[in-house]
């Protein structure tokens, strides 16, 4: 006999395998479970990447670029309910697929769901959280937000808001040991990102020396200069080249910054300078050491005001004399005094040392016509508390003036001694700051904020605090199945 037919009469002569009762329906169970979870798998898959395209298309100045992470599997539309319903299927297919996975493995089953946990924070587009940040709400917010969901905020290069409408800063906003944070708000809706630096851009001594401050945003909300930190494209979250900006022109092509010496790096005069192609259209020179503090370009460009010893001269940029007239102790608002006719100048008088507890005077606003110097009909307005911080906005129309007055923003108009207010800033804020292009939006409703994904300091937190508890978690319950066990097999 072969060894063949030897084998097969001992498989005759054994009984059959004994099955454990209901094998095969639990194994039609399992094959459907991956199935549909391949299924889904494929479906979210191919919805990330076809709102990645469809949205890809769109205009750069209103969506945000992606991160390292995911590049190609991220895009705006994931936001809202489509978010919701996403975020739903990723759950139900986590639920299909824990059942598969060895009950003894409960190592297995923390790392999957810290890799579905962090897939989820990956995939949610800058700006827009995968379970939906508003977008499209045109207009300023009638509140901003309160200090106590900062801490957890996303950080600029982290999730990039886009364009924004404006940034704020103060007391309240800096900590996690960084004493500069500045907050910014998206110019489309209730999504709040912040700046982590240890110097804040808004946060500039005003004395009477140096009595402007200079523009943070530009027009359009979408650069940010930070100080010795650089110019942020607040759509990328990278930093750009370029000049660093002490006035913009409205529709941003033309920029004036400090002109220097190459000596030892002191200010000499002012360049004003196309951002395009980097040309100097114009340099005017300080007549003396020290010179002016406060600039600001017309609206279109084409002038450049400047303060010169005792007066305020007004330069053609293409060339030619500038037009001359004394200030009196008066300063130009910053560096958006311009109307938006280009025929009007804000100017201040302010106190000499804001919150240095010395005798002050009251601030004082008017606005003068930029031939002459001559305050016009109804420039000039009641004067302000002494010793309170003034920061000029800029113009909400061409007779509306938009100043940060202490801890309120108000809308100065012509004819009208008293200003009216537009934004109050919250508890622990002291400078604000508005994108011009964003001055004339109506008020809007404020909706529920929303901070984008957890930051490194949160995840920090959380991975100090978490970590030890888990690894307390699993080792007791490791004990106490050895325990267990030991107790079965004793009996």
């Amino acid at each position: 006999m072969s060894l063949r037919e030897q084998l097969r009469a001992i498989a005759e002569t054994e009984p059959p395998p004994a099955l454990p009762e209901g094998f095969f329906v639990r194994s039609r169970r399992s094959a459907r479970r991956r199935r549909l979870a391949g299924t889904g798998l494929l479906a979210v898959t191919v919805a990330g990447i076809g709102l990645e395209i469809v949205h890809g298309s769109g205009p750069a100045s209103v969506e945000a670029a992606a991160p390292p992470a995911l590049p190609g599997l991220v895009g705006a539309g994931l936001g809202g309910p489509l978010g919701w319903a996403l975020l739903a299927v990723l759950l139900v297919l986590l639920a299909v697929l824990w059942r598969d996975l060895p009950r003894r493995s409960l190592v297995r089953r923390l790392v999957t769901a810290a890799v579905v946990g962090t897939l989820l924070i990956l995939a949610a587009p800058p700006g827009t959280a995968l379970w939906g940040e508003p977008r499209g709400r045109v207009g300023l917010p009638d509140r901003l937000a309160a200090p106590d969901q900062w801490w957890s905020a996303a950080e600029l290069r982290q999730s990039p808001p886009g364009p924004v409408a404006l940034v704020y800063s103060g007391r309240a906003t800096h900590g996690n040991l960084e004493e500069g944070r500045v907050v910014m708000l998206a110019a489309d809706g209730d999504r709040y990102r912040v700046l982590d630096v240890f110097s804040d851009p808004l946060e500039q001594l005003v004395h009477e020396e140096l009595a402007s401050t200079w523009p943070v945003l530009s027009p359009d909300g979408r650069l940010l200069s930070a100080s010795g930190y650089g110019v942020f494209d607040l759509v990328t979250g990278e930093p750009v080249a370029g000049p660093v900006a002490r006035a913009w022109s409205a529709d941003g092509r033309r920029v004036a910054r400090a002109a220097t010496d190459p000596a030892d790096g002191s200010q000499i005069g002012w360049q004003v300078v196309d951002r395009a192609t980097g040309q100097v259209l114009r340099t005017i020179p300080y007549a003396e050491p020290g010179g002016g503090a406060t600039a600001a370009l017309s609206p279109d460009g084409s002038r450049f005001a400047v303060e010169h010893r005792d007066g305020v001269e007004v330069y053609p940029v293409a060339g030619g004399m500038p037009v001359a007239w004394p200030r009196d102790g008066w300063r130009l608002g910053d560096s958006t005094a311009w109307s938006p006719d280009g025929r009007l100048l804000a100017m201040v008088r302010r106190t000499a040392c804001v919150g240095c507890g010395q005798p002050t005077s009251p601030t004082e606003i008017r606005v003068v016509d930029v031939e002459t110097g001559a305050t016009v009909t109804g420039g000039a307005f009641a004067p302000l508390p002494a010793d309170v911080a003034v920061r000029v906005q800029g113009w909400r129309a061409p007779d509306q003036l938009v100043v940060q007055v202490d801890r309120g923003v108000e809308v100065f108009t012509l004819g009208r001694a008293t200003p009216s207010r537009l934004l109050s800033l919250p508890a622990g804020v002291s400078a604000i700051e508005i994108a011009t292009d964003r001055l004339a939006d109506p008020l809007r409703p404020a909706e529920p904020a929303t901070y984008g994904p957890p930051n490194l300091f949160l995840w920090l937190t959380l991975g100090a605090c978490g970590g030890p508890l888990l690894l307390a978690a699993a080792g007791t319950w490791s004990l106490r199945r050895r325990i267990r066990r030991r107790e079965q097999a004793a009996q």
